[in-house]
């Protein structure tokens, strides 16, 4: 041996990125009968990952959808995207508006979650009818025996031609 070196440590100092997600959803309010689109942006995220998706919310469920599930998947594009869709349905029932999340998974038992979206408001179209109304009104108020009087209905919220029955 005719020389050593003295020892050398080479230090990494590269890092690896670290991803990230994020979920969002256009409209963030939403009439029923309108479509919502849910866009998952991530970086640091290999194209064909499969991301897993589920709605949470109170009072939403499957009849609230003419398309689109309550859970689902979407697979990361070349630009760190993936997108998806939902049509709602104009029910004509009168329930009140109705409030949903998405949250991004991924896994697909939600064992494991990435991200949550802003809340999403159902805003409801369907307004019930105001319930009919009647009035009777007699003239004179007071009569005598054999005297004829007028009785006059008036209804609010009475769909024209409905056929009333009444006995005195």
């Amino acid at each position: 041996l005719v020389d050593t070196s003295p020892t050398v440590t080479i230090s990494d100092t590269s890092t690896t990125p670290l991803p990230t997600y994020s979920i969002a959803s256009s409209p963030s309010t939403i009439n029923e009968g309108g479509t919502l689109t849910t866009t998952v942006s991530t970086t640091n995220v290999a194209s064909g990952t499969i991301l897993y998706w589920a709605i949470s919310g109170s009072n939403v469920n499957k009849a609230d959808f003419s398309s689109g599930s309550l859970s689902g998947s979407c697979t990361v594009d070349n630009s760190g995207t993936c997108s998806f869709s939902h049509s709602l349905v104009e029910d004509k029932v009168t329930e009140g508006d109705e409030s949903f999340a998405f949250n991004l998974f991924s896994d697909d038992k939600g064992n494991t979650p990435l991200a949550s979206s802003s809340s999403i408001t159902i805003h409801d179209t369907s307004i019930a009818p105001k319930p009919p109304t009647y009035s009777l009104s007699l003239t004179p108020r007071t009569i005598e025996e054999g005297d004829a009087f007028r009785a006059s209905i008036n209804t609010k919220n009475l769909d024209a031609g409905t056929r009333l029955y009444y006995a005195i």
